[in-house]
């Protein structure tokens, strides 16, 4: 009788149950045809759970890449098509580079492919990737990556992926071109392969494997690199980049471990530079007392790392602190990677102790690095102190030259002291080194005003002063200056090469050129 009277309670109470349970878990309960939803989980719960530890990152693990699939290259930027063809010295260059680019010979291709990666010139885009598709030469699709790296374009991340998961029968050159290439286009679907050929022990992919995985890697491949880190058989050199490589992924999971190295005496001493450069790419304020107190370490490698570090805390001021006080170090590294430090954080305080180390630093690499700081932070004092250094007699050519370089490139002030100094030069042959020097750096920037000077340096009778001033011109186009060219250009008893040159800047053909067309349509007109 009991056991029927519990069979009976529990066939009543069963779907309460049943619907209790249901609503914890998040599911739908019907209940006579109306449905109940019920409440979701508190998805902070595993926030919390994963703060406490209950779940960790578990390492990445080697294999076969998925190869993506093929796509075309991106769409060109008119922006810098049109400041690339501003540059070319006539109007049928294009035509030409489009014309070696589909028919000419390796050797000719590859040397157009340098010019238009150092200007990162993308009107061939469409050509240069169907060469790819259809070349055999190593070389060539070794260039290539090297346009598209340039780019960060993913049109090429099948063929690399591909290459990766089986490199051993390609040349090294174009497996590294490769790794350069997955790295710049951030090509995540490699991760596998990458880790094949870390763990591979094969010597020419390891350093390249590591650098590409911290560029593309996140916070499972950082512990990945952590544990392997713990291997017995690492040669120092291996160590050594997989810590520079854990800091660049800013993996907060490996800061503990980051510190006992650090703080390891024992430990190889550039594993331990390393180290403190890495707890700064962090990002994480504790990595601020840590670096700091390891400021006090008698070797001036890990002091000029532990700046390296610091200066990755703008806003900290005990990181501030430390570096303006480095800048007084006793050896010059540490003095020189301070003196950057200030650069980047912009930490204009530091301008009285720059012009003091300019002044009177016995390293010319010191005073130098102290003139690129002073320029970038762009202070009232610093500004001063430069400019009266470019009028001052007294000062040395270098120091000048220096100077100049520095001020033209942050474009602030001193422009008219410099130019000044120009046309002083060009009636000066005792100061022909820095006339060059000068006239090279306004070749660098397209500014109206330095048409005035670009006609001296084409008066000169000095042909390098005049080869600057073409120099000049391709980059200003100054319509004042253009009678000059294009006398240059007719002049028979002109140099040959800068006569040659004018006449590319303006298209004008030569005599023998426009002969031979003559007789050549002549030819055909008695036919």
């Amino acid at each position: 009788m009991k056991r029927t009277v519990l069979f009976l309670i529990f066939l009543f109470c069963f779907p309460l149950f049943c619907q209790a349970e249901a609503s914890e878990i998040g599911v739908l309960v019907e209940d006579n045809n109306e449905i109940f939803e019920a409440p979701e989980i508190n998805s902070s719960q595993n926030e919390i759970s994963e703060e406490q530890g209950e779940k960790t990152v578990q390492a990445s693990k080697g294999g076969y890449a998925e190869v993506p699939p093929a796509k075309k290259p991106r769409s060109i930027d008119q922006e810098k098509a049109k400041s690339a063809a501003a540059k070319d010295e006539n109007n049928e260059e294009e035509e030409n580079i489009r014309m070696t680019i589909k028919y000419g010979i390796p050797s000719e291709i590859s040397e157009k492919l340098d010019d238009l990666i150092k200007n990162e010139d993308p009107r061939f885009t469409e050509e240069i990737y169907d060469l790819f598709q259809v070349s055999k030469n190593s070389t060539i699709k070794e260039k290539i990556l090297k346009y598209f790296t340039k780019a960060e374009d993913p049109c090429l991340e099948d063929f690399a992926v591909n290459l990766l998961n089986d490199p051993y029968d390609e040349k090294n050159e174009l497996v590294k071109a490769t790794f350069q290439y997955i790295s710049a286009v951030k090509t995540k679907a490699a991760v596998p392969a990458v880790i094949n050929l870390i763990e591979s022990e094969n010597e020419n992919y390891f350093n390249d494997a590591i650098s590409t995985l911290g560029d593309i890697g996140g916070a499972s491949e950082a512990v990945y690199l952590v544990e392997f880190l713990e291997r017995e058989d690492l040669t120092d050199a291996q160590r050594q980049i997989l810590m520079r490589t854990c800091g660049k992924m800013h993996a907060v999971e490996t800061w503990d471990k980051l510190v006992d190295i650090l703080e390891d005496d024992e430990e190889n001493a550039f594993v331990r530079m390393y180290a403190a450069e890495s707890l700064g790419l962090m990002k994480v304020d504790k990595s601020v007392p840590v670096l700091v107190r390891n400021f006090d370490a008698t070797d001036p490698n890990l002091r000029q790392y532990v700046i390296k570090g610091l200066e990755n805390f703008p806003d900290v001021v005990e990181a501030k602190a430390t570096i303006l006080q480095a800048i007084r170090d006793e050896h010059w590294k540490v003095r020189q990677e301070a003196i950057k430090a200030v650069k980047e954080m912009e930490i204009k305080e530091a301008v009285p102790y720059l012009i003091y180390r300019a002044k009177n630093d016995s390293e010319k690499v010191i005073k130098e690095e102290s003139i690129t700081s002073i320029a970038k932070l762009n202070s009232q004092e610093g500004n001063d102190y430069l400019v009266k250094q470019i009028t001052d007699k007294k000062v040395g050519d270098a120091t000048k030259k220096k100077i100049i370089q520095e001020l033209l490139k942050v474009n602030t002030v001193g422009e008219d002291e410099i130019l000044e100094l120009a046309k002083d030069c060009c009636n000066d042959d005792k100061k022909k080194d820095l006339r060059y020097a000068i006239g090279k750096e306004l070749t660098k920037y397209d500014r109206s005003k330095y048409a005035e000077v670009c006609s001296l340096y084409l008066s000169s009778k000095d042909t390098t002063t005049i080869g600057i001033g073409l120099d000049m011109f391709k980059m200003g186009k100054y319509p004042s200056c253009e009678p000059q060219v294009h006398t240059l250009a007719t002049d028979k008893k002109a140099n040959t090469g800068l006569r040659a040159r004018a006449k590319k800047m303006l298209n004008i053909e030569d005599e023998e050129s426009a002969d031979a067309k003559n007789s050549d349509s002549k030819k055909a007109d008695e036919k």
